[in-house]
């Protein structure tokens, strides 16, 4: 009776003083990337340098955290400035009406021991749809938690490039787009 009454006064104090922690990406050891299949020859890979990631993380109730994203779509670089300005432009992403990507959690799940899955609104391109981000954590020291994340979104959900044909060859961009996110967090800056 001592034991459950010891381990029931634990966990009442470990849920009335939950240490939540404002985390923020560190930008100089994360990148947020994608991969494009063209006409089924080959890809284009690139990624987007200017971003925001927060993560309130609640050490004693996971599902309790949440991440929130921001990333500035005229950051987009796939190492070819001519293709970049493209993409930039109405054509695609059209940054001067849409300039960011926004993803807000719903809740966040543990799926098992390392994988993990948020749950949330995905907003590109002025549609906002529900989506399933699964992602797992790498590591995690004091402040500082690696997070992987691989998923693929469909563009033409999005109306991203929706009205683009190319001259030659109507399948030439995939509408498939694979998504690669590693950051990991620093205590956030007020």
């Amino acid at each position: 009776m001592r034991l459950l009454l010891t381990t029931l006064g634990l966990f009442v104090f470990l849920l009335t003083h939950a240490q939540i922690r404002s985390l923020e990406v560190e930008p100089n050891h994360s990148t947020v990337g994608f991969r494009l299949s063209i006409a089924g020859f080959s890809a284009i890979t690139g990624k987007f340098s200017d971003y925001n990631i927060y993560l309130d993380w609640n050490d004693t109730d996971f599902a309790a955290s949440s991440i929130t994203a921001e990333i500035k779509v005229n950051s987009i670089n796939t190492g070819i400035p001519d293709r970049d300005t493209h993409l930039q432009s109405a054509d695609f992403f059209d940054v001067e009406q849409f300039p960011l990507i926004r993803f807000t959690s719903d809740s966040l799940r543990r799926i098992n021991y390392a994988n993990y899955a948020a749950y949330g609104q995905l907003s590109m391109h002025g549609v906002t749809k529900s989506v399933v981000l699964p992602f797992e954590i790498v590591n995690i020291d004091g402040n500082t938690i690696g997070f992987k994340l691989r998923t693929k979104l469909n563009r033409m959900d999005y109306g991203v490039g929706s009205d683009f044909a190319h001259t030659d060859m109507p399948e030439f961009l995939a509408k498939e787009v694979e998504v690669e996110i590693d950051f990991w967090t620093r205590r956030r800056k007020n």
